[in-house]
């Protein structure tokens, strides 16, 4: 590095161009970078939805899931996949081998469902990749407040005109409405005029098609003019439907009737909904906004709100609230992130001013900070990355260590100016002596973050932000300390000799406790292993977890009513649900969204409800009283769900019961229920097969249809016609297009179907009871199979910070439970991604050990002084779990960073200090001399760096902002695992040298002892 630092002395004047150039490039980048909520970490997961209208569960399973399982089956890159058959809505959720391209396989997926065999009542597939950040951003509710316009033209208006526009926004990319009726014209047929002039409701309907026609035949020429044909027989208006002449059976005169369509139905406009939304308990239309994966998440909520304003000046009748911001989040978490770094900031400066004792100087050490934080934005906005909350975290955990290595050279600097001439070529040899030090302890720290590249999935996507934010800066600081700080030392420092400091009392207590030490190794390596046995056996203590829960004053409320709950039933326990969550004071807004926009999936019996909290509230507190309050209210039933946001989501208990025989399985799901049900950690504990849902089965009987020239199929098509809905070709009037609907729209009352009337070929009519029979039974309306395989899945809430811990005692008493033989249980939900994570997460330590080695033997040369710093790892695992002890931390995912980074951290230290060791024997110094020597002379600077790394991560492990939930976990485990191993480094680092150093070189100590016995 000796060559860099001789350039940049030589050329002044491009060092300080090229660093504000940097300087320009990453205040520009910083303007421009993306800003989101969270890393856009795919989860490896595609979804296959496709609505199925009209179809009970075992229908959906034969007629859509199975033909899509068969085509899926056929696409590489598919790992496994599960699906879901619930009425009218087939769900399969494929999971992706993670060598595949994700792309890729989205592509080939889609191309294979289209081509597969469904019915022509079934929807498109609609299939989605699973993407952390692509679910809705902004909640919007819209009210009409001063009811100055109708229900049809505030729908109107909410559909066509502000949802399309907020749709134009750039970054949206989409707005979903939830709670708007439509306006559609509905063909009631009145079945005992039909039934009165021998014609049946399937009669009437295939009448209507035939009339209302548009469509093109082929095309004609004339005069060498080409004219495509089109038949153009489209209703144009209701009453021109009304009129449509319709033949009716000829009767026994022989005479041929026609009637008017008016005389057989009920033909007018009907306002339908397929879900309800409600503000504080108030109509009010929700809209959803999601953003692209490459919208900006404050310029898009910037923009919403520039339009609300519009909005609330040119309608001033209606009311616009935005209930849930992300941005809101994001903007409190990457303040309150920056707030602590730059509070971080001021410590280290103060630290460094109280060894260094010059403002200069450590006006010096200061400079590296920005530098390093504007390369690091500059390189993420040049590779496609944005600010989030992982990113800025890894920046903000950074500024501790980028200043270790100026720190380092400005130390060395400033001694040797103290002794020697105050010229350029003193400078440069003080950067050559600690040039290889910084290096070694640079690339190892750069080093450790290498393995978070091979770390799959979510997981994987979610902490390569910090890794790259964290490596940037640290290799510019690196280039920093080597050009820019001897450049500004030479400026400043050879104009005025530095104040001399003695050693003081701390550098002659520290040599005399090294002596001992050396002196007695023995009890140094007790004391070292017990305390390494110890944290160990406190880790075994500490609570586990997968990601933290984020502080964003939203609650989350999921009502699940028995499938097949009518919308206005479940609205009515939601609005009870909704009384009592506006008692609790801290509450601001509760909104509620029941159904869904598109009924093909008939969720009228599910409600999402979504809290918003005055800011400051303690949001485990009031969760906690909100299941009081709530869970008496909830019918039996029904299931009632409560839970907050996490990083990247976070998943319950989760047991997967796999067997050939579903009796078998079921009876294995209730025993296993009710042992879940004595675990008071666990709570709204269901499976997909206990709920069961009436069905009326209606069996035909073959051989009475037969007589009457009847079958089966042409009896469900006949009965299908008179209690079903059929949506027949849309009108257009007055230049806007309306659903026309044939069906009354009203469910039938059981005892009218077996009067309904089905006709024969002959013309007659006869009742269905007279040739089916009706029987009432229970049925399962999820099915769920796993690679086409059926499956049972048990899914509970943990009501403990503890999860991982709750999720592992679960499942040991769960492996002693006897099952029935065939049936074999899985733990997935949280106990597979703990499973997962805390196996890649240690993995990577692994690698991260060994490629810190190999940079420390190629700097070093040899193996004996690389295994002396590897001493000074345990060292860190002592303070760090320590630490996380002391605050009630759990031990999760932004933990295991935080000791992945000690690994590149803790050896910073010992690097500097076994380098030091090595150039004194180079000098011909015995070893132990050299350890005492290099420990008095690096003594200062190792406690600069550590003291410095400490103090500008305090404000992190002591933040109250959103963001520090991610970061207090690692920066507190940082922190106790840097106190411990810089304590215990100056100690049992030289005790270890020395014990490998005389085990090395055991013989040639024991020849040189016996020559010297021989001279005696």
């Amino acid at each position: 590095m000796q060559w860099l630092t001789r350039l940049s002395l030589k050329n002044p004047a491009m060092v300080i161009i090229l660093s504000l150039l940097v300087a320009l490039g990453g205040i520009f980048s910083f303007t421009v970078i993306n800003i989101e909520s969270e890393p856009q970490a795919q989860l490896g997961m595609l979804t296959i939805s496709t609505a199925y209208p009209n179809a009970a569960s075992e229908d959906v399973l034969e007629d859509v899931t199975k033909p899509l399982e068969k085509v899926i089956d056929t696409v590489s890159g598919v790992k496994t996949y599960i699906s879901s058959s619930e009425e009218n809505h087939s769900l399969i959720t494929v999971s992706i081998e993670s060598a595949a391209d994700m792309e890729k396989v989205e592509a080939e997926v889609e191309k294979s469902v289209a081509n597969a065999k469904l019915p022509n009542t079934a929807g498109r597939p609609k299939v989605k990749l699973s993407v952390v950040g692509s679910e809705p951003m902004y909640f919007l509710a819209i009210s009409n407040k001063e009811q100055l316009r109708t229900d049809d033209a505030f729908y109107q208006l909410v559909k066509d005109t502000i949802v399309e526009d907020l749709q134009t926004i750039s970054g949206v990319e989409s707005a979903d409405v939830i709670g708007l009726a439509t306006r559609l014209v509905r063909i009631k047929p009145r079945q005992d005029d039909l039934h009165y002039y021998g014609m049946t409701a399937s009669d009437l309907r295939q009448a209507i098609t035939a009339q209302h026609l548009a469509t093109s035949v082929g095309s004609v020429t004339d005069a060498g003019q080409d004219y495509i044909a089109r038949f153009t027989n489209e209703y144009k208006s209701l009453d021109e439907l009304r009129k449509t002449i319709v033949r009716i059976p000829v009767a026994e005169n022989g005479t041929q009737g026609y009637l008017q369509l008016s005389d057989l139905a009920d033909v007018d406009w009907e306002m339908e909904r397929s879900s309800i939304s409600r503000l504080n308990g108030k109509p009010a239309v929700a809209v959803q906004i999601a953003k692209t994966s490459e919208g900006n998440i404050v310029e898009i909520s910037d923009t919403i709100h520039e339009k609300l304003e519009g909005y609330r000046v040119k309608y001033p009748d209606l009311n616009f609230e935005l209930v849930s911001d992300r941005s809101d989040f994001v903007k409190s978490s990457i303040g309150g992130m920056a707030k602590e770094g730059a509070m971080g900031i001021v410590m280290a400066i103060a630290v460094i001013y109280l060894f260094l004792r010059s403002v200069k100087t450590t006006l010096i050490v200061v400079v590296s900070i920005p530098l390093c934080v504007l390369v690091s934005v500059m390189l993420m906005q040049f590779n496609g990355m944005t600010i989030n909350l992982m990113s800025l975290f890894g920046m903000t955990v950074a500024i501790g260590r980028v200043v270790d290595d100026s720190i380092v050279v400005i130390e060395n600097i400033f001694r040797r100016l103290l002794t020697e001439p105050r010229t350029q070529s003193t400078i440069i040899k003080a950067v050559g002596e600690v040039g290889s030090a910084i290096t070694s302890s640079t690339l190892t720290t750069v080093a450790v973050f290498l393995p978070i590249a091979f770390v799959s999935g979510m997981l994987g996507d979610f902490f390569k932000p910090f890794a790259a934010a964290v490596t940037w800066s640290l290799l510019a600081s690196l280039i920093v300390a080597v050009t820019v700080v001897p450049l500004l030392a030479s400026i400043t420092m050879r104009q005025e000799r530095p104040k001399q400091h003695h050693t003081g009392n701390i550098s002659g207590l520290y040599t005399r406790l090294l002596r001992a030490a050396l002196e007695n190794k023995g009890k140094v390596a007790v004391l070292t292993v017990v305390l390494f046995v110890g944290s160990i056996g406190l880790a075994a203590k500490l609570p586990t977890g997968f990601l933290p829960e984020l502080n964003m004053n939203l609650l989350y409320i999921k009502v699940s009513m028995p499938t097949g709950t009518s919308l206005e039933k479940t609205s009515a326990t939601a609005s009870a649900v909704e009384t009592a969550v506006l008692q609790e004071p801290q509450v601001m807004y509760i909104q509620s969204k029941i159904g869904a926009n598109d009924d093909a999936a008939k969720r009228s019996h599910i409600a999402d409800m979504t809290i918003k909290l005055v800011p400051g509230a303690d949001e485990n507190k009031v969760l906690s009283q909100l299941r009081e309050r709530v869970k008496p209210l909830i019918p039996a039933s029904a299931q009632v769900t409560f839970s907050k946001p996490a990083a990247g989501g976070q998943g319950g208990y989760q047991l997967v019961l796999y067997g050939a025989d579903l009796t078998t399985l079921k009876e294995a799901a209730a025993a296993i229920k009710t042992q879940l049900k004595q675990n008071p950690l666990l709570a709204n504990i269901k499976d997909n097969v206990s709920e069961t849902r009436g069905q009326l089965s209606i069996q035909v009987d073959r051989d009475q249809a037969l007589l009457r020239g009847l079958t089966p199929e042409q009896v469900s098509k006949e009965v299908g016609a008179a209690i079903g809905t059929t949506n027949m070709k849309s009108l257009k009037l007055n230049g806007e297009e309306y659903t026309l609907v044939f069906g009354s729209g009203e469910k039938a009352a059981l005892e009218q179907l077996p009067g309904v009337w089905v006709k024969t070929p002959s013309g007659q009519q006869v009742s269905l009871e007279e040739i089916a029979s009706l029987q009432k039974d229970e049925v399962t309306p999820q099915l769920l199979r796993k690679e086409g395989k059926p499956y049972i899945q048990i899914n509970a809430d943990i009501l403990s910070a503890d999860k991982g811990g709750v999720a592992a005692e679960q499942t040991r008493l769960l492996q002693q439970m006897k099952l029935p033989p065939g049936v074999s249980v899985s733990a997935e939900g949280i106990s597979q991604d703990l499973q997962k994570g805390f196996t890649e997460m240690l993995a990577a330590m692994g690698a991260a050990i060994l490629l810190v080695l190999l940079v420390m033997v190629a700097a070093f040369g040899n193996l004996l002084s690389p295994a002396a710093v590897l001493l000074s790892l345990p060292l860190a695992s002592i303070g760090g779990l320590l630490s996380l002890w002391l605050v009630g931390g759990v031990l999760d995912m932004t933990v295991m960073i935080g000791f992945l980074m000690l690994i590149g951290i803790v050896v910073t230290n010992a690097i500097v200090l076994i380098d030091r060791v090595q150039q004194h024997r180079t000098a011909g110094l015995p070893v132990r001399e050299a350890l005492v020597e290099a420990g008095k002379t690096r003594l200062r600077p190792i406690m600069m760096t550590a003291v410095a790394t400490i103090a500008a991560m305090l404000p992190l492990a002591l933040g109250f902002s959103e963001g520090s939930l991610l970061s207090k976990g690692l920066s507190v485990v940082v922190i106790g695992g840097l106190l411990s191993s810089t304590l215990m480094t100056l100690i049992v680092v030289p005790v270890g040298y020395e014990s490998l150093h005389n085990f090395a070189f055991r013989k040639q100590n024991r020849k040189r002892l016996q020559n010297a016995q021989e001279q005696m």
